[in-house]
């Protein structure tokens, strides 16, 4: 075996992460309006967080009531693990509630500085306007 293959192996993704994180950062570079990106990416994850959520949460919630049912009708030992599953759903649906409120007031306290519901009304779309919550210029019209 040859002893100095694992270093140019070592060497080879050395070089490949320096060429792909070069790759990366020039992205920023020629982008032609990275605030609009960055406007559009938050809005798209704003409105995604709203609208899966929510009814993930409330389906976790059903479908914990369900397992919990059906394991009271069984043995001793479905009962104990159908107990813990539903426990385990309900603890996710929870997460998700406080993920679902605290995920739009803390991408528009990203944006705006402040708590804004102005940001979540009008930015919390797929793609928003560039102006949507008087972003750009910081004048009131």
């Amino acid at each position: 075996m040859n002893p100095t293959l694992p270093l140019r192996i070592l060497s080879s993704r050395k070089v490949l992460f320096q060429i792909l994180f070069i790759l990366s950062l020039s992205s920023l570079f020629f982008a032609a309006d990275p605030g609009q990106n960055f406007r559009n990416a938050l809005g798209g994850l704003c409105k995604s967080a709203l609208s899966v959520l929510a009814i993930g949460s409330i389906v976790l919630i059903v479908m914990a009531a369900i397992v919990y049912a059906i394991g009271q009708m069984l043995g001793a030992e479905t009962r104990a693990r159908s107990t813990v599953w539903a426990t385990a759903m309900f603890t996710g649906a929870i997460i998700a509630a406080i993920i679902f409120v605290v995920v739009p007031w803390l991408i528009s306290v990203i944006m705006t500085g402040a708590p804004n519901g102005d940001w979540i009304k009008n930015c919390c779309v797929d793609n928003p306007t560039p102006d949507c919550a008087n972003l750009a210029g910081g004048q009131t019209s």
